[in-house]
């Protein structure tokens, strides 16, 4: 009998069956090249496939089979041997199945049902010590507004108007201005299941290890009273994971293009401490309705790779009139070494990418034309293969990323 016709029969693979001669499990004779499958490997494969459905490993087998072979259970003390190892292994599958039984306890105790502070239509809205922050981004005069909804101190619905023709509305809590993508750029937002499914476990690494970059050094800045800005947490966001470790007085913004991804940061952060003073931001320009001269610290959580692959501009070129004369940037850069493919890839994929966004130089370079200078920096290494989120990527190119510490030069 050949080797597909028996694996048939069985209901094996062809490469099981080969894999089990290999062991020498199976001893067919053999014709030139081809094996030929005797009457011994027959019976020898009933014995395997019984013990295998006994839950013996293929070595525990091989032991069992090597001592049939030898002494055909053809006494009591063989057959005692025999039937003392399944005793055993009885044994150890009873062990197991309690363990096993534990352990589906143990998870269903584990099973969360919504335990979270924060319910889906129970948010807090515009906190309303920002309605003298809310200015419009082209006259940077402060904003009217207009049929406002206000429960327990924050603003869940109303309009901003400017006289200029600016509108922005306030919708469940959160502004939502004009500037927005017609189409979302990308078919997923950061905290969706299939974007981190993505994406590969040593990429998420690099991430978790900018997380602790990000919270060692924030929380070594005086943050009192000051207002934090993080935008484009689309691709990636930063502060909700440790933003209950910061100072409780501090002012935050987020600003992102996906409401729903909007929707799940305020959830999370809510859900740690809803008295946190927070706005959101539905954008996608970075002309942010914010006062002018207003920023304290920008987080920069790879904020400059997503809006500079999506815009041909650097981000704080955009966002300059919004800091002070003090301001500080706490970021993280991607980047590839000049001579990547990768690169040529960015420029086809994205063609209205800022045509040196991901090169090596190009945040110092850019945040020194915009009268910051960096002054901490550390690399904390790189991926070759960063996921398929990332589809300008080829394989075996560096894909680096670096932290950074910026202050204004002037």
């Amino acid at each position: 009998m050949k080797i597909g016709t028996f694996a048939k029969l069985f209901h094996v693979t062809t490469d099981t069956v080969r894999y089990y001669i290999e062991l020498g499990l199976l001893l067919p004779d053999k014709k030139n090249t081809q094996y030929q499958m005797n009457q011994s490997c027959h019976d020898d494969m009933a014995f395997i496939t019984k013990l295998k459905k006994f839950h013996f490993s293929l070595q525990e087998v091989q032991e069992i089979l090597s001592y049939q072979r030898v002494t055909n259970f053809s006494d009591h003390e063989d057959i005692n041997y025999y039937n003392n190892l399944l005793i055993e292994k009885k044994n150890q599958l009873i062990k197991k199945k309690d363990e096993i039984s534990k352990s589906i306890q143990l998870i269903e105790k584990a099973v969360q049902t919504s335990s979270l502070t924060s319910k889906e239509g129970n948010f807090t809205g515009v906190p309303l010590s920002f309605v003298n922050l809310l200015y419009c981004p082209k006259c940077q005069i402060l904003l009217e507004m207009k049929d406002v909804t206000i429960k327990n101190n924050y603003i869940q619905k109303g309009g901003l108007t400017c006289t200029c023709g600016y509108e922005a509305a306030i919708e469940e809590g959160i502004i939502i201005t004009t500037n927005l993508y017609e189409t979302s750029p990308y078919p997923s937002y950061f905290y969706d299941i299939e974007t981190i499914k993505e994406m590969n476990h040593s990429m998420i690494n690099l991430f978790e290890k900018s997380n602790f970059w990000f919270q060692k050094v924030l929380q070594s800045i005086d943050l009192k009273n000051k207002l934090i800005v993080e935008t484009n947490i689309d691709a990636f966001v930063t502060l909700p994971k440790y933003i209950d470790t910061l100072d409780l007085s501090a002012s935050y913004v987020f600003s992102g293009y996906s409401l729903a991804m909007l929707k799940k940061v305020r959830k999370r952060i809510e859900g740690k401490n809803p008295k946190l003073n927070v706005l959101y931001i539905l954008n996608t320009d970075l002309n942010l309705p914010l006062k002018p001269f207003s920023i304290d610290v920008f987080v920069d959580s790879y904020s400059t790779n997503d809006f500079s692959l999506l815009n041909p501009q650097f981000p704080i070129n955009v966002l300059k009139n919004y800091f002070k004369s003090d301001s500080i940037i706490v970021g993280g850069y991607s980047y590839y070494d000049n001579w990547s493919k990768s690169l040529i890839n960015i420029s086809s994929l994205y063609p209205n990418s800022h045509q040196y966004t991901l090169y090596p130089k190009y945040i110092d370079e850019n945040l020194s034309v915009n009268g910051f200078q960096i002054t901490q920096s550390e690399n904390i290494g790189y991926c070759t293969d960063p996921g398929p989120f990332f589809d300008y990527h080829v394989k075996d190119d560096k894909f680096h990323m670096s932290m950074y510490l910026a202050s204004t030069s002037r």
